[in-house]
């Protein structure tokens, strides 16, 4: 799914992570939908998840893992600008 992460779908994981950052709640949530459906889109369109693989609780592991490494990507970039 990291492959395939467009900068739009970046720009939506940043906006959820300062949201977190800054205690904005509503916004969360509004991020969190919007991060969820980022996945769902990549795995059923680019990663050949069937639709009734995204309730199992391996794809909700990799979903969790990716989030992970897509964050610490985007940290990666910001603390690479502050060199």
């Amino acid at each position: 799914m990291l492959d395939h992460t467009s900068a739009d779908d970046e720009t939506v994981f940043k906006n959820l992570i300062v949201a977190a950052l800054n205690d904005e709640s509503d916004s969360v949530k509004s991020h969190i939908v919007q991060v969820s459906s980022i996945m769902m889109n990549l795995a059923l369109t680019k990663c050949e998840v069937g639709m009734s693989m995204l309730a199992d609780p391996q794809f909700q592991a990799a979903a969790k893992i990716y989030g992970q490494h897509l964050g610490e990507k985007l940290l990666k970039k910001a603390f690479d600008k502050l060199n």
